[in-house]
């Protein structure tokens, strides 16, 4: 579906301005998608961005700010965020030893587990993504690196 069709818009200001709201429009579609895929699994987005982040460092452990910089969504209260991933049992939290102000922030092997689930439901939604695209994802993905490329 056009743009146009999608907001019900027939003229825009700019090309820019189209493809600003296009891009803005299409992140919504993208996020409600990934959403559905995950809710199943009584888990958010951002919870499923925490995991796959904390399984990147693993066996290391992380701290919040190393979690925040990387977040997809930079808005949630990590704090809580976290407080309920732990409840659930998918990360531990432990004082640093070397500064005890600091907390360390693991994934456990039932948060492995359920990427591990997730995973190839996942990459399926990627190749549909793809089948149904037709685009090249790579010169797609320098073309949006290059927007915000701040000089």
């Amino acid at each position: 579906m056009k743009i146009e069709e999608a907001i019900k818009q027939k003229k825009f200001e700019s090309d820019v301005q189209k493809a600003y709201l296009n891009i803005i429009y299409t992140a919504g579609w993208l996020q409600t998608k990934m959403k559905d895929l995950i809710r199943n699994y009584g888990i958010t987005s951002q919870q499923y961005n925490v995991l796959r982040i904390l399984r990147g460092k693993y066996p290391e452990n992380a701290n919040p700010k190393e979690i925040k910089d990387v977040m997809l969504d930079k808005n949630p209260d990590l704090t809580r965020l976290c407080d309920r991933m732990l409840k659930m049992g998918y990360i531990e939290r432990a004082i640093c030893e070397s500064n005890r102000r600091k907390m360390n922030i693991a994934i456990t092997e039932k948060g492995l587990a359920l990427l591990e689930e997730l995973d190839p439901i996942v990459l399926s939604h990627f190749d549909q993504i793809s089948d149904n695209a037709k685009i090249d994802f790579s010169i797609l993905s320098d073309m949006l690196d290059e927007i915000r490329n701040e000089k």
